[in-house]
């Protein structure tokens, strides 16, 4: 969707913050009702958008775990197992505050998400032999989103 100057402004400043512009901006505008938005709606799409990749891949690990063999591997889906349901549940706590316009309670809850998230990251590089990691690609996305929300956030008000 097309978005009014002031909104417009408003994503190119987060999204140029991110470590790919071109998903963050996609993220925003698929979302967009109406062509506006303040931070505080760009909050609310970035955290129902963190709140549902977070959800659903925490349901992916669990399906991964159930047809993997391969013991490395299966101990590194636990480790992002773990990790994406802090994730979830983090961000579940922080919608939560949104709703209250709790902000600074939002994000103390929220940011706890990088660094559970980059577990499931780092376990693929440094548990011997280096395994592919089934989750590289989601890995990436979940952490845009993470940043844009907290980035986001950070910006109301």
């Amino acid at each position: 969707m097309a978005a009014d100057s002031g909104t417009e402004d408003r994503i190119n400043k987060i999204c140029r913050q991110m470590e790919e512009f071109a998903f963050c901006s996609q993220t925003f505008h698929s979302s967009l009702k109406g062509g506006s938005a303040d931070y505080i709606g760009l909050t609310g799409i970035a955290n129902n958008q963190a709140y549902t990749k977070a959800t659903s891949t925490f349901g992916y690990v669990e399906e991964l775990l159930r047809s993997v063999s391969d013991p490395t591997l299966k101990n590194a889906l636990i480790v992002c197992e773990n990790a994406y349901k802090v994730v979830k549940d983090s961000f579940g706590e922080g919608i939560q505050s949104f709703a209250q316009r709790d902000y600074r309670g939002m994000l103390n809850a929220e940011r706890i998400a990088p660094r559970a998230q980059a577990s499931c990251t780092s376990i693929f590089s440094t548990t011997p032999p280096p395994k592919q990691n089934p989750l590289s690609q989601i890995n990436r996305e979940m952490r845009i989103l993470i940043a844009m929300a907290i980035v986001s956030g950070s910006s109301i008000g």
